[in-house]
């Protein structure tokens, strides 16, 4: 009976050493309904990528996991200046790369983002994966996206899954 105790107690602090980990946690903000958590690594990016409305060239918007404040906006790069592109950039490091005109070290605290997902050009990519976002929820949908940290259990629970998948 002591064995079965100690084993017990060994698994529960075990899992508990593990502590929390950083999730990408994505939730629909008008619903206020959990769409998914992809797991993250303490130093990880990641990214939402879209067309611009106006300009029709490709927009990207690069995210830092911070360990302290959650998320801060780390670079940010666009193929055109136009409507709505800022022009100046206070203590940020610009340059030009393969055509993307690239604005680095913005060091932008976040606690969230919105993004109004109307088209389906949206893609997030996170540690090597990628996901049309249209094909992970409704367009017309208010994307909520947040840093979070949850046990290492959640990523099985609040997988982040394509529409109608029965993965």
């Amino acid at each position: 009976m002591k064995k079965w105790i100690f084993r017990l107690l060994l698994l529960f602090v075990g899992l508990t050493a593990l502590g929390p980990q950083p999730f990408l946690f994505l939730n629909d903000f008008h619903q206020q309904e959990t769409i998914g958590a992809v797991p993250l690594g303490m130093t990880d990016q990641f990214e939402v990528e879209w067309v611009h409305s106006v300009e029709l060239t490709p927009w990207r918007e690069t995210y830092s996991v911070h360990w302290l404040y959650g998320m801060e906006l780390a670079e940010t790069s666009f193929r055109s200046f136009g409507a709505g592109v800022p022009t100046e950039f206070a203590d940020a490091k610009v340059t030009v790369q393969d055509g993307w005109i690239k604005v680095s070290d913005l060091h932008d605290r976040r606690e969230s983002i919105l993004y109004l997902i109307t088209r389906d050009d949206y893609v997030l990519r996170v540690s090597g994966q990628q996901w049309k976002l249209s094909d992970v929820l409704p367009l017309g949908t208010s994307l909520e996206l947040s840093v979070k940290w949850f046990p290492w259990w959640y990523r099985f629970v609040y997988k982040l899954e394509k529409k109608g998948s029965d993965e």
